[in-house]
C-alpha cells in the first residue's frame, strides 16, 4: 500500500488551493454586499429618526394650538390670516434639532382665489349659514354611500348680492373619481340657478377634502339678491365607498358688497399649515382647529432619497 499512498501525496494541497481560489472570488462581492446592507440599514435608521423627530415637531405645534397652558398658545392664537410663526424645539429629538413653522390659513384657502374673497370684513357676521341637514343611505352591495344635504342661508339686511357659495367636506376619499355630484339640486325662489357661471357647481379638491362651489359672478347676469330673505339649496352627492363619512364640514358665501364680502358658518375655525424639519426630512400637515378640537386633513413626508 505504501506505493499507492505515495502517489496520492499533494492532492490535499491542490484541493486547498481550489477552495482558496473559490473563496477569493466569492468573498469580495459578499463583503461588498454586507457593507452595502450595513450602510443601507444605517441610512434607514437615520431617516426613521428624522421622520420621528419631524413628526414630534408637528405634534408640538398642535399641542401649542389646543392648550392655553402651552408656551406658544398666545403667540399662535394671535396670528392673523396668512401669518406664520417659526420656532425651534427647546430639546433635540433623536439628537436632531427640530424646526417648526405654523401658518394660519383661511378656511377657503385653496378653494377660492385671493381675488374672490376678502376675509375679516367689519360686518361679516351679518349673514349666516345653517350647516347641512344630512340624510345618509348606504349600499354595501353596490359599494357607495349617498348624502342628502340642505344648506340654508339667511340675511337680515338690505340688498346683498351673492357671488359664490360653497360646501366643504373632509376627509378626501382618496380619488376624485369616487365623488359623484352634486345632483338632484333644488333651489328656493331666493337661491336661484339662473345665471350660474359655466361649470357651476364645481367639484374641487383641496386641503385634504373636497368642495362643491356655486359661482354666479359679480356683473350681470347677477347672482341671488337678499333683502331680509332666507334661501336654501338642497342637493345630494355620492361617494363610491360605503364606509366613507365626513368628519368636518363648513359652508361659506361671498358677496359683491365689501362690508360683508365673506361669511361662513364656522367663523372661529381656521386651517393651519404646519411644517416641521429634522435633518433632511420635512413633514407637512394641514389641520383644521377650533378651541379644544382639531382634525388632521393631510400629512405629507418630504424626504430626499
Amino acid at each position: 500500500m505504501n506505493p499507492l499512498s505515495k502517489r496520492e501525496s499533494g492532492q490535499a494541497f491542490i484541493l486547498v488551493l481550489i477552495l482558496l481560489l473559490i473563496g477569493g472570488l466569492m468573498f469580495p462581492p459578499l463583503l461588498g454586499f454586507v457593507s452595502t446592507g450595513l450602510k443601507a440599514g444605517q441610512l434607514c435608521e437615520q431617516k426613521t429618526d428624522e421622520l420621528y423627530a419631524a413628526d414630534t415637531g408637528v405634534e408640538d405645534a398642535i399641542y401649542n394650538m389646543l392648550y392655553p397652558e402651552a408656551p406658544l398658545y398666545d403667540s399662535l392664537r394671535g396670528l392673523v390670516e396668512n401669518e406664520a410663526h417659526s420656532y425651534t424645539l427647546t430639546q433635540e429629538v433623536n439628537s436632531l434639532s427640530v424646526n417648526v413653522t405654523a401658518t394660519k390659513l383661511s378656511l377657503v384657502e385653496g378653494l377660492l382665489s385671493e381675488e374672490e374673497y376678502k376675509p375679516d370684513q367689519p360686518h361679516e357676521g351679518w349673514g349666516g349659514f345653517e350647516a347641512p341637514e344630512e340624510q345618509v343611505i348606504r349600499d354595501y352591495d353596490e359599494g357607495w354611500v349617498e348624502y342628502s344635504c340642505n344648506v340654508t342661508f339667511s340675511y337680515n339686511g338690505t340688498n346683498r348680492q351673492l357671488v359664490t357659495m360653497g360646501t366643504f367636506f373632509a376627509p378626501f376619499p382618496g380619488n376624485k373619481n369616487l365623488i359623484e355630484g352634486p345632483y338632484d339640486i333644488a333651489y328656493t325662489p331666493v337661491m336661484t340657478s339662473a345665471d350660474l357661471e359655466d361649470g357651476s357647481p364645481e367639484t374641487k379638491v383641496a386641503s385634504g377634502g373636497f368642495s362643491f362651489i356655486w359661482r354666479w359672478g359679480e356683473t350681470p347676469p347677477r347672482g341671488p339678491i337678499f333683502n331680509y330673505d332666507t334661501g336654501a339649496v338642497s342637493f345630494k352627492f355620492k361617494i363610491l365607498n360605503p364606509d366613507w363619512s365626513y368628519s368636518d364640514c363648513f359652508l361659506w358665501a361671498t358677496f359683491k358688497q365689501q362690508d360683508i364680502s365673506y361669511v361662513t358658518n364656522a367663523p372661529g375655525l381656521y386651517k393651519w399649515l404646519i411644517e416641521a424639519t429634522a435633518g433632511d426630512t420635512r413633514v407637512r400637515s394641514v389641520v383644521i382647529e377650533d378651541i379644544g378640537a382639531l382634525s388632521i386633513l393631510t400629512w405629507e413626508i418630504d424626504q430626499p432619497e
